[in-house]
């Protein structure tokens, strides 16, 4: 169990706290006030398993934000001391494995880069594990001056993730593109990325491409399936992020499975589309072109079996009518 505990209590402030408050994200700053609010005379405060209960969070999120405000130095955590007992086989596999390894490879990293101490982040200049005029370019694309939280965020992720420099420069600029300056927005996006084994520049400018391409169609089918101007359910982001992502799909072939969604049961309905839409993957189809030669195909093979049946009907009928005459 660890204690965590305010070290501004009773009036007194971070002499940055703007700029600490313009870093955290909306999670962060509810965490901070649930501390707040169940911190006693001395600062100490709830613990993370509490603070889950009480704002509804899971454990990663709440470590994360925890890390945030530690590494800002706003509070303090002290773990104490467990008992040790014996690894099982399994935990100790997990020990042995590298520290850069990928999810798909070995370790999932959920929880963020470790914080560096001013010593720590120094060596890394010094051995050249992280150059200076990456941490310059990297402040340039955000257009800000990093504080040590900031150089200690974009160094881990070179550093403890194994990412090029390069890569996390193009994650920065998108990041600054969305208008998130603050940077565990891009911590967040690239140990997503870390654990899809992405950490190339190309593979990360690659997968960013696809990324705003996906939003761009989004606010094409968004406008298609009638949603206007208000936010997209979780639902409805999921499928749309689904067809445009995973599938691949362009409007065109969405709009194909819109018009049949509408003639088949009369209102823009994501999920009759989306059972459409994965149809039509699982059959291979990929452009407009081959869905439209695939309904083609499955027309004409429908109206030959319709043929074949008004044939055999024709024909059951004559063969009972000439069976009435001989009787």
């Amino acid at each position: 169990m660890a204690k965590i505990t305010l070290k501004y209590i009773k009036g007194n402030v971070p002499e940055n706290l703007s700029e600490l408050l313009s870093n955290a994200d909306e999670q962060d700053m509810r965490i901070l006030i649930a501390l707040m609010m169940t911190a006693d005379d001395d600062g100490e405060t709830a613990d993370a398993s509490t603070l889950a209960e009480l704002i509804g969070a899971e454990a990663p999120e709440i470590e994360a934000s925890l890390k945030f405000w530690r590494g800002a130095g706003v509070i303090s955590v002290t773990r104490s001391a467990a008992k040790k007992s014996k690894p099982d086989a399994e935990a100790q596999k997990k020990q042995e494995l590298p520290k850069n390894a990928h999810r798909n490879g070995a370790v999932e990293k959920s929880n963020g880069v470790s914080p560096y101490a001013t010593e720590e982040l120094a060596a890394l200049f010094e051995k050249r594990r992280v150059t200076a005029q990456f941490i310059d370019e990297a402040q340039r694309v955000v257009g800000k001056t990093f504080n040590s939280y900031d150089t200690g965020i974009v160094a881990g992720i070179v550093d403890q993730l194994g990412f090029e420099e390069e890569a996390v420069l193009h994650i920065l600029a998108y990041t600054t593109r969305l208008g998130k300056k603050g940077l565990r927005y891009s911590e967040k996006l690239a140990i997503s990325f870390y654990d899809e084994g992405i950490t190339t520049a190309s593979e990360v400018g690659e997968r960013i491409a696809k990324i705003e391409r996906s939003a761009e169609l989004v606010g094409q089918i968004k406008t298609l399936f009638g949603a206007g101007n208000r936010e997209l359910s979780r639902t409805e982001k999921t499928l749309f992020e689904k067809w445009t992502q995973k599938f691949g799909y362009d409007t065109d072939v969405v709009r194909l499975a819109y018009d049949i969604t509408i003639d088949n049961i009369q209102k823009p309905a994501p999920k009759y589309a989306d059972a459409i839409l994965q149809k039509w993957y699982d059959e291979g189809l990929r452009t407009a072109e081959d869905v439209a030669r695939f309904e083609n195909d499955k027309k004409q093979a429908n109206a030959q079996d319709d043929k074949s049946y008004d044939l055999d009907d024709f024909y059951e009928a004559a063969l009972e009518r000439s069976f009435k005459d001989l009787k």
